[in-house]
């Protein structure tokens, strides 16, 4: 009875919101909320960045592959705007590894099937020894498969319970389905972002504002100019 009210208590809480540009970089010494089956360290060097830059290491240990969040990201990401993710992940061997996202709903936590999960159609592959790379993960219609109930990618994005990073080589498989493998990768500067076509837009936006600033000051620097050329009798 205690276990049930728990759980229910649990279930009801509400998600934690995502926030757009948000990013886990794992400096805290800290596993940010990120958690799993497989083993979980927080390596202090050899990150991106180099030494002194920590990131999450991640172990199978010859099962599964992966490591999820339902803390900070979950929660709406219709409202945050976030539509693609990006991750800096490394595959230390032995094997190759096939990594995907999956963005599940409520309803899916203990082994539950009470929800709707999308994964990515199309794996991030690394090969052995691959070093570090940057990887996105779009979450547009296009490039997301439901593998699991039947609400649309806009009703599932806008109530996220958690995110999976897993491996997931070849046939996409459904929550639960076991695909071992042997390997150990390294995630680093989880970051939530927007359309690209938005950081575009922003990005033209400064440089109409730069330019219609240099314009601005151009005829009075240059008069300013002639002036200082007519005082000191130089034609």
């Amino acid at each position: 009875m205690a276990a049930t009210f728990l759980l229910a208590v649990w279930s009801a809480l509400p998600a934690a919101a995502i926030v757009l540009n948000q990013i886990d970089d794992f400096q805290s010494g800290t596993f940010q909320s990120w958690a799993g089956g497989s083993t979980l360290y927080n390596w202090p060097n050899g990150g991106p960045g180099g030494t002194g830059d920590r990131y999450l290491r991640v172990s199978s240990g010859g099962g599964n592959l992966g490591t999820f969040n339902s803390t900070q990201w979950a929660g709406d990401y219709v409202a945050a705007t976030v539509t693609r993710l990006t991750f800096d992940l490394a595959n230390f061997g032995p094997d190759p590894v096939s990594l995907r996202i999956t963005v599940f709903t409520p309803g899916c936590a203990f082994g539950g099937t009470a929800c709707t999960a999308w994964t990515s159609t199309n794996a991030t592959v690394l090969p052995s020894g691959s070093g570090w790379v940057k990887a996105e993960f779009a979450l547009a219609e296009l490039d997301l498969t439901r593998v699991l109930g039947s609400d649309s990618l806009a009703d599932s994005l806008a109530n996220v319970e958690r995110l999976l990073l897993r491996h997931d080589a070849g046939v996409i498989d459904p929550p639960g389905i076991s695909v071992p493998v042997n390997a150990i990768i390294g995630v680093d500067n989880v970051t939530a972002l927007p359309e690209p076509s938005r950081e575009l837009g922003l990005a033209a936006g400064l440089v109409v504002l730069l330019s219609n600033d240099l314009r601005r000051r151009g005829p009075r620097s240059s008069l300013s100019r002639q002036n200082r050329l007519a005082l000191s009798g130089v034609r």
